[in-house]
Protein backbone atom coordinates (compact mmCIF):
# COMPACT_ATOMS: atom_id res chain seq x y z
CA UNK A 1 0.00 0.00 0.00
CA UNK A 2 2.64 2.64 1.16
CA UNK A 3 3.14 6.02 2.10
CA UNK A 4 2.54 9.17 0.55
CA UNK A 5 5.40 11.28 0.68
CA UNK A 6 6.33 14.87 -0.64
CA UNK A 7 9.65 15.97 -0.96
CA UNK A 8 11.41 19.34 -1.07
CA UNK A 9 14.31 19.69 -3.67
CA UNK A 10 17.12 22.52 -3.98
CA UNK A 11 19.75 23.42 -5.56
CA UNK A 12 22.17 26.43 -6.21
CA UNK A 13 24.92 24.90 -6.93
CA UNK A 14 25.24 23.14 -11.13
CA UNK A 15 21.37 24.07 -10.59
CA UNK A 16 20.19 22.04 -13.42
CA UNK A 17 22.61 19.21 -13.04
CA UNK A 18 21.54 19.05 -9.45
CA UNK A 19 17.53 19.11 -10.00
CA UNK A 20 18.26 15.86 -12.97
CA UNK A 21 20.47 13.73 -10.68
CA UNK A 22 17.77 14.23 -8.08
CA UNK A 23 14.73 13.60 -9.97
CA UNK A 24 16.92 10.39 -11.83
CA UNK A 25 17.68 8.84 -8.51
CA UNK A 26 14.45 9.57 -6.51
CA UNK A 27 11.76 7.65 -9.15
CA UNK A 28 13.33 4.36 -7.93
CA UNK A 29 11.97 4.96 -4.89
CA UNK A 30 8.18 5.80 -5.70
CA UNK A 31 5.10 4.11 -6.99
CA UNK A 32 3.90 7.14 -8.74
CA UNK A 33 6.33 10.08 -8.76
CA UNK A 34 4.50 13.31 -9.61
CA UNK A 35 6.84 16.62 -10.03
CA UNK A 36 5.97 19.96 -9.54
CA UNK A 37 7.12 23.18 -12.30
CA UNK A 38 10.65 24.04 -10.93
CA UNK A 39 10.61 27.64 -9.86
CA UNK A 40 13.67 29.80 -9.39
CA UNK A 41 14.21 31.91 -5.59
CA UNK A 42 16.50 34.13 -4.18
CA UNK A 43 19.11 32.69 -1.68
CA UNK A 44 18.92 34.23 1.67
CA UNK A 45 22.40 35.06 1.91
CA UNK A 46 22.48 38.56 -0.67
CA UNK A 47 25.54 37.40 -2.11
CA UNK A 48 24.72 33.73 -3.16
CA UNK A 49 23.32 32.43 -6.13
CA UNK A 50 19.70 31.95 -7.41
CA UNK A 51 18.09 28.96 -6.23
CA UNK A 52 16.41 26.29 -8.32
CA UNK A 53 13.30 24.42 -6.06
CA UNK A 54 10.84 21.87 -7.16
CA UNK A 55 8.55 19.60 -4.83
CA UNK A 56 7.89 15.98 -6.04
CA UNK A 57 5.38 13.25 -4.34
CA UNK A 58 4.47 9.51 -4.40
CA UNK A 59 3.73 6.52 -2.95
CA UNK A 60 7.01 5.11 -0.99
CA UNK A 61 7.39 1.16 0.83
CA UNK A 62 10.03 2.60 2.55
CA UNK A 63 9.43 3.48 6.27
CA UNK A 64 10.50 7.29 7.36
CA UNK A 65 14.19 6.21 8.39
CA UNK A 66 14.90 4.36 5.68
CA UNK A 67 13.63 7.22 3.10
CA UNK A 68 15.52 9.67 5.16
CA UNK A 69 18.80 7.70 5.56
CA UNK A 70 18.14 6.73 1.09
CA UNK A 71 17.72 10.98 0.76
CA UNK A 72 20.93 11.48 2.65
CA UNK A 73 23.04 8.79 0.61
CA UNK A 74 21.39 10.79 -3.05
CA UNK A 75 22.55 13.97 -1.31
CA UNK A 76 25.77 12.68 -0.85
CA UNK A 77 26.03 10.80 -3.89
CA UNK A 78 25.30 14.67 -5.79
CA UNK A 79 28.70 15.47 -3.92
CA UNK A 80 29.78 19.22 -3.11
CA UNK A 81 31.95 21.48 -5.10
CA UNK A 82 33.63 24.95 -4.46
CA UNK A 83 31.13 27.96 -4.76
CA UNK A 84 32.08 30.95 -6.56
CA UNK A 85 29.85 33.87 -7.20
CA UNK A 86 29.79 37.73 -8.07
CA UNK A 87 34.28 36.73 -6.78
CA UNK A 88 32.80 35.44 -3.59
CA UNK A 89 34.32 32.26 -2.48
CA UNK A 90 31.77 30.40 -0.31
CA UNK A 91 33.82 27.20 0.13
CA UNK A 92 33.00 23.99 -0.68
CA UNK A 93 28.96 23.71 -0.84
CA UNK A 94 26.81 20.62 -1.25
CA UNK A 95 24.98 20.63 -5.01
CA UNK A 96 21.72 19.01 -3.66
CA UNK A 97 19.33 19.10 -0.74
CA UNK A 98 16.13 16.71 -0.82
CA UNK A 99 14.15 17.92 2.72
CA UNK A 100 10.79 15.66 3.82
CA UNK A 101 8.52 17.97 3.60
CA UNK A 102 5.43 15.02 4.62
CA UNK A 103 5.41 11.77 5.51
CA UNK A 104 1.42 10.58 5.72
CA UNK A 105 0.22 12.38 8.84
CA UNK A 106 3.31 11.47 10.64
CA UNK A 107 3.88 14.11 13.36
CA UNK A 108 7.50 14.09 14.18
CA UNK A 109 10.85 14.95 15.75
CA UNK A 110 13.33 11.88 14.37
CA UNK A 111 14.63 11.46 12.32
CA UNK A 112 13.39 14.31 11.06
CA UNK A 113 10.71 17.39 11.72
CA UNK A 114 7.28 16.48 10.26
CA UNK A 115 5.60 17.95 8.81
CA UNK A 116 8.31 20.21 7.65
CA UNK A 117 7.71 23.95 8.47
CA UNK A 118 9.19 25.03 5.38
CA UNK A 119 5.38 23.93 3.84
CA UNK A 120 3.71 27.74 5.27
CA UNK A 121 7.08 29.77 5.93
CA UNK A 122 8.46 29.66 2.06
CA UNK A 123 7.06 30.58 -1.61
CA UNK A 124 9.59 27.90 -2.90
CA UNK A 125 7.86 25.33 -1.12
CA UNK A 126 4.59 26.48 -1.04
CA UNK A 127 3.83 27.11 -4.46
CA UNK A 128 5.17 24.31 -6.24
CA UNK A 129 3.32 21.91 -3.49
CA UNK A 130 0.23 23.69 -4.39
CA UNK A 131 1.17 22.67 -8.54
CA UNK A 132 0.97 18.77 -7.41
CA UNK A 133 -1.13 18.56 -4.21
CA UNK A 134 -3.24 21.23 -4.04
CA UNK A 135 -6.32 19.37 -1.47
CA UNK A 136 -3.53 18.00 0.59
CA UNK A 137 -4.14 18.53 4.26
CA UNK A 138 -1.78 20.23 5.84
CA UNK A 139 -0.96 16.85 9.21
CA UNK A 140 -0.76 19.75 12.61
CA UNK A 141 -2.99 23.10 10.62
CA UNK A 142 -5.64 21.44 9.13
CA UNK A 143 -5.38 23.51 6.09
CA UNK A 144 -5.23 22.48 2.53
CA UNK A 145 -2.14 23.20 0.40
CA UNK A 146 -3.86 25.37 -1.49
CA UNK A 147 -5.57 27.27 1.35
CA UNK A 148 -1.88 27.98 2.60
CA UNK A 149 -0.73 29.03 -0.91
CA UNK A 150 -3.82 31.57 -1.11
CA UNK A 151 -3.05 33.28 2.47
CA UNK A 152 0.97 33.46 1.47
CA UNK A 153 0.71 34.78 -2.02
CA UNK A 154 -0.89 38.31 -1.25
CA UNK A 155 1.44 38.74 1.37
CA UNK A 156 5.22 37.15 -0.46
CA UNK A 157 7.57 40.04 0.07
CA UNK A 158 9.16 41.47 -3.38
CA UNK A 159 12.66 39.63 -2.01
CA UNK A 160 10.69 36.24 -1.52
CA UNK A 161 8.87 35.62 -4.55
CA UNK A 162 9.28 33.11 -6.93
CA UNK A 163 9.86 32.38 -10.93
CA UNK A 164 8.55 29.69 -12.76
CA UNK A 165 11.81 28.20 -14.71
CA UNK A 166 11.22 26.24 -18.21
CA UNK A 167 12.92 23.08 -17.78
CA UNK A 168 14.01 20.01 -19.46
CA UNK A 169 13.79 16.97 -17.53
CA UNK A 170 14.70 14.99 -20.90
CA UNK A 171 18.47 15.66 -20.46
CA UNK A 172 20.65 12.73 -19.03
CA UNK A 173 21.57 13.35 -15.34
CA UNK A 174 25.04 13.53 -14.67
CA UNK A 175 26.67 10.65 -13.41
CA UNK A 176 28.35 11.47 -9.70
CA UNK A 177 28.87 9.36 -6.87
CA UNK A 178 30.09 11.73 -4.46
CA UNK A 179 32.97 13.16 -5.57
CA UNK A 180 33.67 16.98 -5.03
CA UNK A 181 34.96 18.86 -7.99
CA UNK A 182 36.31 22.81 -8.87
CA UNK A 183 33.50 25.34 -9.88
CA UNK A 184 31.81 24.70 -13.14
CA UNK A 185 32.23 27.67 -15.60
Amino acid sequence: MGTQVYLGIGSNLNRDNAILFAVEHLKPLFADLKVSPVYESRAVREAEPNFLNLVVGGTTELSLEELYKTLKTIENKAGSEIMLHNSTNFGLKHRLDIDILIYGNEVRTEPCKLPRHDIQDYPFVTIPLNDIAPELVHPILGLTVKELCEQMVPHIPENRTVSKVDFDFNRPAPQWNGTDSAPQA
